[in-house]
This record gives C-alpha cells, sequence and structure tokens, in this order.
C-alpha cells in the first residue's frame, strides 16, 4: 500500500549534515564546530535522494525553546539552506488544546485532519531537541486525549461557548529573522522588513534568483506573490499566521530565529504532501 511516505536515507542525512556543518562553519566561524548530531535535517517528506534533497528542505540548530503550559517562552534557531535549496511555504497559526469530548467549532479542524502525521504537542529539553521515551515523541498533549485545533482558513476567535473546554493556547509564532550569510529570497505574504544595511535593496531580486524564482513558483506549490531580498544584514518580521518560504542563492543562505515558542509539529504547511 502506498502511504504516502517518503523516507531520506540514513547516509542521505549523514551527507546533509556534514554539508549544514561546513555551511554553518563559513557562516559562523568564531562559534566553534557544531556536532553534526546537532543538526536536525528537514526533509519535509520530499526527498529520497540527495539529488531532490538539495531543491527541497531544510538544516536547523535549535538553539533554546523555551516554552511555559500556557504557550508563553521564547525560541531561537539556525536557520540553513544548501544552495538554490527551497523551505517549503507555510504559517504558523494559533493551536487550541481542548479538553476531551469538546465539540469542534465552525470554522476550526482538527489539526490531525490539517497537519500530516501529528501526534500531539510535543515536550521539548531545555537545549531545543524533543524530548524522548524509548525512542518515541513524549508529549505535553497527546492528540488521542485531547482535542487539538486550528482555524481551517483565516484565523479567528475561539467561540465564549467553547472557552469553558479550553485546556491551553499557543499562538502561533512570531518571528524576526536576520541573514548572516548567503542571500536569499523570502517569498511571503506579510512580512516587514525591520534593518537593511545600506546599499541592499530588499525590494531588488539580483538576475541570478529571477529564473529561480519563477521555476519554484512554477514547480512547487506557491501561493505568495510578494517577496524580500534577504541579502547579509537584512533582518525581517513575521507575524504569526505569515504565509512563508525561504529559497536561498548559490552559495546557500543562514539565518538567525528569534521566535515566540517554536511548534514545528503543528506549522501548517501549504503543500499538503509535507510532513515536518
Amino acid at each position: 500500500m502506498n502511504t504516502g511516505i517518503v523516507e531520506l536515507p540514513e547516509s542521505v542525512r549523514r551527507q546533509a549534515r556534514r554539508a549544514y556543518a561546513a555551511l554553518y562553519h563559513r557562516a559562523l566561524p568564531h562559534a566553534g564546530p557544531i556536532a553534526p548530531e546537532r543538526i536536525e535535517v528537514a526533509a519535509l517528506n520530499r526527498a529520497a535522494t540527495w539529488a531532490e534533497f538539495q531543491k527541497v528542505g531544510l538544516g536547523l540548530e535549535t538553539v533554546v525553546i523555551h516554552r511555559e503550559a500556557d504557550g508563553s517562552g521564547h525560541t531561537g534557531k539556525v536557520l540553513m539552506n544548501l544552495p538554490w535549496q527551497l523551505l517549503l511555504e507555510h504559517r504558523h497559526v494559533d493551536t487550541i488544546v481542548l479538553k476531551r469530548g469538546a465539540p469542534v467549532p465552525r470554522g476550526f479542524r482538527l489539526l490531525r485532519d490539517l497537519v500530516r502525521n501529528f501526534h500531539g504537542i510535543r515536550r521539548y529539553a531545555p537545549d531545543g531537541t524533543p524530548l524522548l521515551r524509548d525512542g518515541r515523541p513524549v508529549y505535553a498533549f497527546p492528540d488521542r486525549d485531547f482535542v487539538i485545533i486550528q482555524a481551517a482558513g483565516d484565523q479567528r476567535p475561539l467561540p465564549l461557548s467553547v472557552r469553558r473546554h479550553m485546556a491551553a493556547v499557543f499562538p502561533g509564532k512570531s518571528e524576526t529573522f536576520k541573514a548572516i550569510y548567503g542571500d536569499g529570497v523570502l517569498l511571503h505574504r506579510g512580512a516587514r522588513v525591520l534593518h537593511a544595511p545600506p546599499g541592499v535593496r530588499t525590494d531588488r531580486l539580483p538576475p541570478a534568483f529571477r529564473k529561480a524564482v519563477e521555476r519554484v513558483r512554477r514547480e512547487e506549490v506557491i501561493t505568495t506573490e510578494d517577496f524580500i531580498y534577504m541579502g547579509p544584514g537584512v533582518e525581517v518580521l513575521l507575524a504569526g499566521n505569515t504565509l512563508h518560504a525561504f529559497l536561498a542563492g548559490e552559495r546557500g543562505a543562514v539565518y538567525l530565529e528569534f521566535s515566540a515558542p517554536s511548534m514545528d509539529e503543528a506549522d501548517r504547511f501549504t503543500d499538503p504532501r509535507v510532513i515536518r
């Protein structure tokens, strides 16, 4: 039976970690070497070979995920894209946890119906790594024990009649990105430039990017029409629920991310094939 699951072989994961570690060292030469096992390789259920992964994927080091029971806290990450690699379009949506048996209000859907392979909201160690027990994730709110929902379309307030069933709310994270190496293009709907160094035009695509952007818009599930050129030093702000995708340039791209608490397992990708 075809499950639609695309496995990235472990040999390719090791190759990807080596490539990201080298990119990390070029971007942050004074930060010390990064242990390969610290690098998360996100193939997004889209790659079974090295060639496929070079087109779509992400490498990241999670520095910290601090998340309180009420959803407050913060996250810091180093995001890495290989040359011309694309992080697919997605957004971070408010996630609401209701007690078992609660009704799903109109305009909302169970998160397991919106996000492939969703099994619950995970627990994290202080260093940002997911907690595991016997090799399996530990969940703060398992999907089997709670009604976990997101708005089906645009974000909307939870009806007052349902709020008495609420166990927790995790706001869709807002993010600030700072480009520190290489360059890239942020494809987005609603992002805002906070800072650009003198001489860097965030509203213009360098010639090398024009065909690449046309290609990913043609070949991938990209619905946003706006872009920001992310040269070194450019800082952008994405509020929660902002659609965005990153395309790296010919040297790859490395970004620092500062955000509200991260919950990658609940990210909403536009491409329905994605498993995060």
